[in-house]
């Protein structure tokens, strides 16, 4: 459980949505309960080793993975990117999941419907990723809506690269009890192929036939090019999950879905990413903020029954 750790919770004027945040395990949202058939309900799975604060592992909930989704491969080392000569090592969806975030507004006050988090750059993250970076993430719960807003800043001289993205774990019905009757459905684009390691793209094919059981092994580990940014998971008890994932300024600032499940777990991952895995070595896929400069993007869920 929570112990030793600051949960903060927002919830919406009407009590129509509620969200826990927890700034030390890297701004994670621990819950977010919204309209399901049933009444209000939880949407995310939370792994057993959740509240682990050693785990390097996903935990479950709804992360923020920055500066890069997936897994990094140079030369056959793993974790690797190169970068002026320089071999840097950075795990898989990078370091934000992993370190504190800073609070920003006042966590006291009663009826609070927003929160304000940030992180930036440190002799740690530094070693990792050689450049200085102010993130903030505004959660807000409205009415039948919650948001999480992000402004990425570039503090040094030089080009920044990065691709950030979310790692929702979606609550589903147990395997065998009602998952097999979840449904994925979206404007699918193209799907992008992976090497066996997950690190490259080797191809491009056709993305999977939507609406379909997320049960379905075509789905799992899928990254899909989307047409367009609403996507909708309708869980057996009949409510509809609905997430938009975009730019401010860039509306295809994520263009991307990746998919994941575990056969025998209650979740299932729909995952908004900035770029494909590997991107900071192939560079053409990362974005860029150049020196002094910022870009921001905006996270939508909400539910329909």
């Amino acid at each position: 459980m929570a112990e030793n750790l600051d949960v903060i919770t927002i919830t919406a004027t009407d009590g129509s949505v509620k969200a826990s945040i927890v700034p030390e395990l890297g701004a994670i949202v621990s819950s977010l309960i919204m309209g399901r058939t049933n009444g209000p309900g939880e949407l995310l799975f939370l792994h057993p080793f959740f509240w682990d604060r050693d785990t390097d592992r996903t935990r479950g909930g709804l992360p923020f993975i920055f500066p890069v989704c997936g897994r990094l491969e140079r030369g056959g080392q793993a974790d690797a990117y190169l970068y002026e000569g320089h071999i840097y090592r950075m795990s898989i969806h990078g370091f934000s999941t992993r370190i504190p975030w800073k609070l920003i507004n006042d966590s006291n006050c009663e009826n609070k419907q927003e929160l304000i988090l940030e992180l930036s750059d440190t002799e740690e993250t530094r070693a990792q990723y050689p450049f200085r970076f102010t993130i903030r993430l505004r959660f807000i719960a409205e009415p039948g809506l919650f948001v999480i807003e992000q402004e990425y800043i570039n503090n040094g001289e030089k080009p920044m690269p990065y691709y950030a993205g979310f790692h929702p774990y979606f609550l589903t019905a147990p395997a065998g009890a009602g998952k097999e009757k979840a449904v994925l459905d979206m404007n699918a684009g193209r799907q992008m192929v992976y090497n066996e390691r997950l690190t490259d793209l080797v191809d491009i094919k056709k993305a999977p036939t939507l609406p379909s059981s997320i049960c379905e092994k075509a789905l799992n580990e899928a990254l899909i090019e989307v047409a367009d940014k609403e996507t909708r998971l309708k869980l057996s008890d009949g409510t509809t999950i609905h997430m938009i994932a975009e730019g401010v300024e860039d509306k295809n600032m994520f263009p991307y879905v990746q998919l994941y499940t575990v056969a025998e777990d209650p979740f299932f991952c729909v995952e908004p990413w900035m770029a494909f895995p590997n991107a900071l070595n192939t560079v053409a896929g990362s974005r860029w903020i150049q020196p002094g400069a910022s870009e921001e993007g905006i996270l939508k869920i909400w539910t329909t029954v």
